[in-house]
Parts: C-alpha cells; structure tokens; sequence
C-alpha cells in the first residue's frame, strides 16, 4: 500500500514564560484570516528565513540568493508565509508595501532579503531592535543577538526552538554535509518548508523581536531621540548597501595582476637566496642573525621572542639602520618589505572581486554602532581600512555615468572637540587664530625653531592624550626613547592642563554620558578610555547630525559611504559644485564656541585620485 502523505498542520502553539503563541503554517493559509490579522496590527514583527550566504560574496544580491520563508507577527501570532506559492508571495507583497506599515526586525538582514526577494525598499518603515540594544549597551560584549536578548528580558523560547530546529538540520543532513557547519549551510538551503522545527522556530523569530521591542524602548527614555536618529541613519545606511558602490572591474583586475607578479618576484628573490618562503620563520632567523653581526640589536619581537617581520618594522629598520645594513641583508629586505606592501593589496582586490555581484557592484554592511563609541564601520569588504595616502584600492570604486564623488572630512574635529568640552583657554586660543594647530602645539612646546620631527612627536603626543596613551605608546609611533616621550608628554601635559584636567575627572566616571545623551559604560581597568570615548562619540555625534542637515535639505544627492570622519556623496557632473560648497556648509558648525571646520572637494569619477590624475589635472587647470 502506498503510504497516506502526512498533511501539515495549519498551526502550532508555544508556550514558555507563561506566553502562549501560535505559529500559522503556510499549508494552513486563509487569505481572510491573514488579511484580517494585518489589518489589526500596524506594527508587525518581521523575519525572513533565506538560502545559507557567503559572506565574502555578494551575499543578498548573488543571483542565486532565495527567500524560502517571510514571516509577518504580533506579539502572540506569527503567520509563516512561503514566498513559493503565488497567493502567499501577493499577500507579503501587499503588506510589505503598504506605506503606512510599520515593522520591528533585528539587524538589517531582513530589510536587505525583502529588497533582493521583492524588490520593495522598506526605509524609514523599519525599527531595528539591534541598534536599540547597542543605544542601551555599546560594549560588544553585551551580547546582542536576537537569541541572548529575548533570553534576558522575556524567556528561553527562542534558544529553545533555535537548538531544536539545529538538531533536525543535523539529523537530516545527508552524508557529506555532517563535517563542521556544513550541515547549517545544508539546512538553510534544503529544510523542507513544511518541517514542524523550521515553521516553529521562523515563526518564533518575528514573535519575539516584536516582543522585544517595548521591554528595550523602557530602557531608552532618556534618549529616545538617539533612537530616532539612528535609526534615521541606518535607513540610509541600508541605502547605500543596497545601492551598491559600482567596481572599475578592469582597473581592479589589472591592478591585481600587477601586484602578484611583484609579489612573486619578491618571493622569488629570497627563495633564490635562503631557498625558503619570505614568509618562513627561517627568515625571520636568517634576517636576526645578520642584524647581530652588523650590531643591529632592540627591535622589536614576537611574544615567542622570534624576530618581529612586519611592514612596520622593516620600515623602521631600512629608514633607521640604512647605513649599517649589509646589501645583500638591505636587497633581501627590501624584497620582504615588498611581499609585506603587497599580501594585503593583494588581498582587499580579491575580496572587492569576489563581493561584486554580477552588475560589478558591491554591496557593504555598514554597521553604523559597531564601536562602543558608536563610530562607524564597513564589512564585506572592509572598506573604512583602505587609506587615503595610498589611493590605489580607493581607485577600484567609482561613481555612476554622468556622477562624481565629492568628499568632505571634519578637520582635526577630535582636538577641537577636547577644547570645547575640556574649555582649556590655551586650546582654544590656538583654535580660534587660524594657525594649524599641530604647528601651533610644536611651537608652544617646544619653541619658534621646532624641526620636522618635533611637530610629528608633538600631533603623536596630542592624539596619544586623548586616546588614553602613554609613553610606551608613544615611543614606539615615533621611536623616540620611553625618557624622551615621558618628557615630551610632560610638556604637552603642562601646555594644555585643562585637557589633562578633563580627562582625570572623565577616568574616576563609571559611565560617561556625551552631550548628546549617549551611555557608555566605562572599562573599570581601562578608566583612562574615558576621555577618548567621550571625545570620539561626540565628533561622531556632530557627523551624524551634519548628514543629517545636508541629506534633509538636498535629497537630490545621493550619500555614497561613510568612513570615519568622511562623507561621500554622489552628484551628477552638473551639481557637484553647488553639492560640494552644501555639504561643506552642512559640516561647518560651531560646538560651545569652538569653530569645527570642514574640507569638501570633487574628487572625479573615482573614490581615489591616483597621481597622474592629479597631474592631468593641475595642467588642465593652468591651461
């Protein structure tokens, strides 16, 4: 006989905490019943259960990225819809595109999965109960995952059903596919849709985050309008992943070319040598020896006390000890040093290829809360590492047809920020004449005839103060002795002693709370951060509120990506002057009677200006 097929059941019930919720199922859909449910609640929770992503690919936006279930909740029933089924997808398109529908979600995922499934852009609609978790606690370490936070505030429902539905991915995972997480991989990309741990647990997710969502929002009451503004931000954030940054696939690949085969000859050049890898501890061995004999000692090593071979310190050695290095050592540094450029060149390229979707555009996460002084950062790729000095990787990234990129960074706002909140007098002067003010610090401590590399000790030592550091940090930035930076700390000290004042009173805080409302608990072993976490999340606090003014006053232009103190936007070729002279007005302010200053420029068709660009330029302009 053949066996009867198991029908699914139209629902399932959950109770814990003494909660009791239901999960509808897909086989048990009524399109009355559903629309009944949303009509009554204009703040739903909503999650998506996708195919297994790649994260170092284009992830949502690979073509072969799916969302297999959408589940729309209120705080007792959760509708789990599958997107398969035409009547299902109609009615998760009516709701999701119903501009006055509300949602609550964890993290961006989700609005990111409906933008690639739907193609409906939910923007300022969406309430990420993740940011609210990071307003409340900025430590990393806090735990914010949806999992450990509807543990803590509401019951273990969800970890429940989260290691229920991980023990049938892994009963069901064929063989071949049990070996470390490949049975995760596996179950998100093959669990049946019907199955009673997939339905419950997809359903489960969109309960609890609109559970979750009044217990954090009791939390924020006395800075509900941080939660108002980053969200705003975040919404332009998803923007900009889901936008994408256009790759100059071309240059990008022939640049990668370039830099392999310099790489390679390095490498071949000490092979020849040593006959070994130049990433080998048997050169680290080799080069320590010859340092011994040229009479070469104090550089730096590894906890493991082998010799320390990094960029950095072969830098410091060729620009110290040129002279005393025999050739055949300098040659075969030399070559090192050029492995040591190249592997993270190498690197950043392949990782810009490999996340480029199939239109050549790359879509990066920015997580605008991933510090605990809420500065910014980028992921897949890593995006806010790519240096200015060095624009070759900038280069890989370009504006649309028809558009530039303009570029507009807050000048020294972390000193400036110190003499408005610190009120030192002899900061403050130094500010308001104009003059730069590390030429200015220089001067003051160490007079009119300062050399080069006393106005570089001199800028080490002002950030090395607001950032917490020391004299041991600050001998080995500029290789002075631990004496030396002491002393050079102590003047420093004595010049700007309001500062110093500030940042005493800041250490013995057990949370440092910024003008703007911001929470951020202190370190108890590491009370000198204070200071630094109070100066950098109100720089930070100043970038947000002056995107904010620009992209509220000129919607026409298109914010591009956010790196540290520096806004991009996109502009077409016409408007890019009277966009540039905006967001530079926009980024100009005053902060308790300290100018914070702002440099806007055009930087042209690509995101870095590579040399001869600029030489094209300057000849056309004095043409």
């Amino acid at each position: 006989m053949t066996p009867t097929p198991t029908i699914p059941p139209a629902v399932y019930t959950r109770t814990h905490g003494g909660h009791t919720m239901t999960i509808h199922t897909p086989a048990g859909f009524d399109p009355a019943a559903f629309a009944a449910f949303a009509a009554a609640e204009p703040m739903l929770g909503l999650d998506v259960e996708t195919s297994a992503i790649d994260d170092k690919g284009p992830r949502q936006f690979d073509p072969a990225f799916t969302v297999r279930l959408v589940q729309l909740a209120s705080a007792r029933h959760a509708w789990v819809l599958d997107p398969a089924d035409p009547a299902q997808r109609a009615a998760v398109r009516a709701v999701l595109a119903d501009p006055g529908r509300r949602f609550v979600t964890h993290t961006n995922y989700d609005p990111l999965a409906v933008w690639a499934a739907f193609g409906i852009a939910l923007g300022q609609r969406v309430i990420d109960t993740h940011l609210i978790s990071k307003l409340i606690d900025p430590d990393e370490r806090a735990g914010h995952g949806l999992k450990e936070l509807t543990g803590r505030h509401l019951d273990d429902g969800l970890v429940q059903a989260e290691a229920a539905l991980h023990a049938r991915m892994r009963a069901l995972a064929p063989p071949g596919h049990r070996a470390g997480n490949a049975w995760l991989a596996w179950g998100w990309n093959h669990l049946p849709t019907t199955d009673e741990a997939y339905v419950v647990y997809a359903g489960l997710d969109a309960i609890y985050v609109r559970r979750l969502l009044p217990v954090l929002l009791r939390h924020c009451l006395a800075f509900t309008h941080l939660v108002r503004m980053e969200q705003w931000l975040a919404a332009r954030a998803t923007a900009i992943t889901i936008r994408g940054l256009l790759l100059d696939r071309p240059y990008t690949t022939a640049l990668l070319g370039d830099l392999q085969r310099e790489h390679a000859a390095a490498e071949n050049r000490i092979r020849g040598v040593l006959g070994c890898p130049g990433g080998s501890p048997r050169f680290a061995a080799w080069l320590d020896d010859r340092l011994t004999a040229a009479g070469i000692t104090g550089m730096p090593r590894t906890d493991t006390g082998r010799l320390q071979v990094t960029a950095d310190t072969l830098t410091a050695l060729t620009e110290r000890h040129a002279a005393a290095l025999p050739r055949e050592v300098a040659e075969l540094v030399t070559a090192r040093l050029a492995m040591a450029r190249t592997s993270n060149l190498i690197a950043n390229l392949k990782a810009f290829l490999r996340a480029a979707d199939h239109h050549g555009r790359v879509h990066p996460q920015i997580n605008t809360l991933r510090a605990k002084t809420a500065r910014m950062s980028i992921t897949g790729p890593a995006l806010q590492t790519l240096k200015k000095h060095d624009p070759r990787l900038r280069h890989c990234f370009r504006a649309d047809p028809g558009h530039v990129l303009i570029s507009c960074d807050f000048s020294q706002v972390e000193v400036r920020v110190a003499a408005a909140l610190s009120g030192d007098l002899t900061l403050r002067r130094v500010i308001a004449s104009g003059v730069d003010i590390h030429d200015a610090t220089a001067e003051l401590m160490y007079g009119p005839g300062y050399t080069k590399e006393q106005r570089t000790i001199s800028k080490r030592c002002t950030f090395g103060t607001l950032y917490g550091g020391g004299a041991t940090a600050l001998a080995a930035q500029t290789g002075v002795t631990p004496e030396v930076a002491r002393q050079v700390i102590d003047r420093w000290q004595s010049t700007y002693p309001h500062v110093i004042a500030y940042t005493k009173r800041l250490a013995r805080q057990s949370e440092v709370i910024t003008p703007s409302g911001r929470r951020i608990p202190a370190d108890p072993a590491r009370g000198y951060a204070n200071g630094n976490y109070m100066v950098q999340s109100t720089a930070r606090d100043l970038l947000l509120a002056a995107v904010y003014t620009f992209a509220t006053r000129h919607p026409e232009a298109r914010l591009w990506l956010f790196v540290h103190d520096e806004v991009i936007i996109q502009a077409p070729e016409a408007d890019a002057e009277r966009l540039r002279d905006a967001l530079r007005e926009a980024m100009t302010t005053n902060f308790r009677g300290v100018p914070i200053l702002a440099d806007a420029e055009i930087l042209g068709t690509h995101w870095g200006r590579l040399p001869d660009q600029e030489t094209a330029e300057a000849h056309r302009e004095a043409a």
